[in-house]
């Protein structure tokens, strides 16, 4: 009897202690995935400022440009906006860059470089408006534009040097997530063993049976709570995965946009000086070919503008939403295509209230793309749209389903990649926008699919 007591609380002890080490591990990891976080987000942030900083400069350049160019107020206006906007985001980057001295000595020299250049290109305003000194000899002459490339090369010093540190963080974050998952499971392991060693020493004692099993399951629920809160931090780090790729994109496209929208300035400002010109201006077919470069001028500019749109992060106007009032207000903005292909719609929304903190146009948007979509994968005939919401562990949750087409293992895979489209009149921005409203709303989207079998959309929101 002593022998059996004697292990009896010894696989309490072990079991005490083994799911003491679990708390504190989870504890520890929750802390330290909070706090890599907020370093990656502060490090995503400035490179962004970084690169608006040097998209609103070329701004400016440009617009000064087109005022000695075509002498015209709106090109004034451009600049004295982009130069105001310059001055905040140097009080914004100097916020994110106390910690660091290297990046705070950068960012000291980057706008007093800023500022020189700025009041250089005020000064070739001024004495363009004095003397009317022409482009060449006034904002664009060797020494201007070595302040330009020098404004140039410090934003992309800082913005490697950051860059280089969010990776690193971004690798020890993982590496510190495998070992501790690694580590906490072991012990859960053991645990479970500990709890069954107890169950099976207090079955030989028939009087202390329900103690037991009282006990073990006691236990069980709270390995099952550390099980599931490992996952849900699982989630988390998956989400931040998802966040940061999105977040690359968004660097990628506004360095895009800004390498292509200055030479795209400077070709609109050319082409308008020769429709001007008499030879052309009387002239049909050079009225035509300017014309051409025109629309298609413009086509990149808003090609370029759909792009930045879908993957940048974005200033939301939050209020307290009904769930299912967006839905129906999504589904009539798809009215005409529903009653065009002849799709039966189907309801199961919760009898519940489920209210949620969004940005309504933008949300419904988002459910927008997903609808037309779901619309376009099925036929003309026999097409049928299920839309179902319910509360599930604090967030609320939307399956938007169809019995179209259905997608294989590669699609899926590419399905939120920008440009990424199987239409033959898309533009592949659609789902990339509906992913990234989602994600700025701090929510997630997952997608089912089987060949001619249909497609689920599944969203995760979270309630107010």
């Amino acid at each position: 009897m002593m022998l059996s007591l004697n292990k009896i609380r010894l696989g309490y002890a072990l079991s005490s202690l083994l799911l003491l080490v679990s708390y504190v591990l989870i504890l520890s990891t929750n802390r330290r995935l909070q706090q890599e976080k907020n370093w990656i987000v502060s490090n995503y942030t400035l490179i962004n400022k970084m690169a608006e900083v040097k998209m609103t400069m070329g701004e400016a350049e440009s617009n000064v440009r087109g005022y000695i160019i075509n002498e015209l107020p709106q090109f004034l206006e451009g600049f004295y906006a982009a130069r105001d906007h310059l001055g905040a985001l140097h009080s914004g980057m100097k916020e994110l860059t106390p910690a660091d001295p290297v990046q705070s000595a950068n960012e000291e020299g980057l706008s007093l470089m800023i500022q020189r250049r700025l009041s250089g290109l005020s000064g070739a305003i001024a004495l363009h408006q004095e003397k009317n000194i022409p482009l060449e000899q006034s904002s664009v002459g060797p020494e201007s534009l070595a302040q330009a490339d020098s404004i140039d090369d410090q934003i992309r010093r800082m913005t490697e040097i950051e860059e280089q540190l969010m990776r690193k963080r971004m690798s020890k974050l993982n590496n510190f997530y495998t070992s501790t998952e690694a580590v906490t499971f072991l012990s859960l392991f053991m645990a479970l063993l500990a709890v069954l060693y107890a169950v099976f020493t207090f079955n030989s004692q028939y009087q202390q049976k329900k103690k037991a099993n009282s006990i073990a399951h006691q236990y069980r629920k709270e390995l099952e709570d550390n099980v599931k809160e490992l996952s849900e931090k699982n989630a988390e780090l998956s989400e931040l995965k998802g966040v940061e790729k999105l977040a690359t994109i968004g660097r990628v496209s506004r360095v895009m946009a800004h390498e292509v929208r200055n030479p795209l300035t400077n070709i609109t400002l050319a082409t308008e000086q020769l429709s001007d010109l008499p030879g052309i201006g009387k002239d049909a077919e050079g009225q035509l070919l300017v014309n051409i470069v025109r629309r298609n001028s413009a086509r990149i500019s808003q090609m370029v503008s759909d792009l930045l749109n879908a993957t940048k992060f974005m200033q939301l106007d939050m209020q307290k939403e009904d769930i299912n009032k967006i839905l129906d207000e999504s589904l009539y903005m798809a009215k005409d295509r529903l009653l065009l292909r002849k799709v039966q719609v189907v309801k199961h929304y919760s009898a519940d209230l489920c209210d949620i903190m969004v940005d309504k146009e933008r949300i419904k948007l988002a459910f927008l793309n997903i609808i037309v979509n779901a619309i376009e994968a099925m036929g003309e005939e026999n097409g049928v749209l299920e839309l179902a919401t319910k509360k599930e562990d604090r967030k609320c949750i939307v399956e938007i389903r169809d019995n179209g087409s259905g997608m294989d293992e590669n699609t899926l895979q590419n399905l939120f990649e920008p440009y990424f489209t199987l239409k033959k009149k898309g533009n592949g921005l659609g789902l990339t926008n509906t992913q990234n409203i989602i994600l700025n709303h701090k929510g997630n989207i997952k997608v089912k699919s089987v060949k001619q079998r249909g497609t689920v959309f599944t969203v995760a929101l979270q309630l107010a």
